[in-house]
């Protein structure tokens, strides 16, 4: 199963970066692929949150559920869906990183669907994680000095 890796790091507490990441409702705002957003999309995801996404990949629309699949915060969460094409999974891992700031690496595991896809994938994703670091410092105050 093929997998784009991406991550940032910011001068950010952990905990609230973790909230900015899980709430679904900024997804569209972030990250290319995604046209819009329903289900348990205006609250930090707990497990079992149902998120519908509509995306457009490659050219390609469709739309998916995700379900929160793990849930460990300020750490990580993990959401899940099967579409028609296979199964995707997105998972997101917090560290500490320096005197308050926090690194987030985002997987995106799915199945096999081609080069031309692949790429989207690849593309999409960096493009979107450089989006979720500049909406992370939008939506969240630095630190005093």
């Amino acid at each position: 199963m093929p997998r784009v890796s991406h991550h940032f790091v910011v001068d950010r507490p952990i905990q609230d970066v973790f909230a900015v990441v899980s709430t679904a409702r900024f997804w569209p705002e972030w990250h290319p692929a995604t046209r819009g957003v329903e289900g348990d999309i205006d609250h930090s995801a707990q497990l079992g949150d149902k998120i519908t996404e509509h995306v457009t990949i490659a050219g390609i629309e469709g739309t998916g559920i995700w379900t929160v699949t793990e849930h460990n915060p300020p750490h990580g969460m993990a959401l899940e869906a099967d579409l028609s094409f296979g199964h995707l999974r997105i998972g997101y891992e917090l560290t500490s990183a320096g005197f308050g700031g926090t690194r987030l690496q985002r997987d995106l595991d799915f199945p096999e669907l081609g080069p031309v896809i692949h790429a989207a994938m690849e593309n999409q994703s960096a493009e979107g994680i450089a989006g979720l670091a500049r909406l992370v410092e939008r939506e969240v105050p630095a630190p005093a000095p």
